[in-house]
C-alpha cells in the first residue's frame, strides 16, 4: 500500500512539473514542423521566412534548440520575459501552435558562415 501511495504522489508531482513548465503530457500530439512552417508566417515578418532575421536587432530562430525556443515562447506568453512586441504576439497563440512553430524553426538546417538556411 505504501508503494502505491508513493507512486501516486510521484505522479502528482510529475504532472505538476509538466503543467508548471508547459510540457505536454504523453497523449498530446507531437509538434509538427510542417504545420509550424505554415503557422509561422506572421513570425517571418521579423524573423525571416526561414528563421533568419531581417534585422540585426532581431534574433535568428533557424536551427535553435526546440527546448530553448519553447522556454522563451512560454516566458513571453506568461510575461516573465519582456519584449513588448513578442509578449503581444504570443499572447493569443495556443500552446499547440507554439510547439509546432518551435519544432519548425528547430528543424531548419543552417550552415555557419553562409548566412543562408538550407531547404
Amino acid at each position: 500500500m505504501r508503494i502505491l501511495i508513493v507512486l501516486f504522489a510521484c505522479g502528482l508531482v510529475a504532472a505538476g512539473v509538466a503543467i508548471a513548465f508547459g510540457t505536454a503530457p504523453a497523449d498530446v500530439a507531437r509538434p509538427s514542423p510542417k504545420l509550424g512552417r505554415v503557422q509561422s508566417t506572421l513570425c517571418a515578418t521579423c524573423h525571416g521566412a526561414r528563421g533568419l532575421s531581417v534585422a540585426s536587432d532581431i534574433p535568428n530562430l533557424a536551427g535553435q534548440h526546440y527546448e530553448y525556443l519553447m522556454e522563451q515562447l512560454i516566458a513571453f506568453k506568461r510575461g516573465t520575459r519582456q519584449a513588448g512586441v513578442m509578449n503581444e504576439m504570443v499572447k493569443s497563440i495556443p500552446l499547440t501552435e507554439l510547439r509546432n512553430i518551435a519544432a519548425y524553426y528547430s528543424s531548419v538546417k543552417i550552415s555557419v558562415g553562409s548566412g543562408r538556411a538550407k531547404k
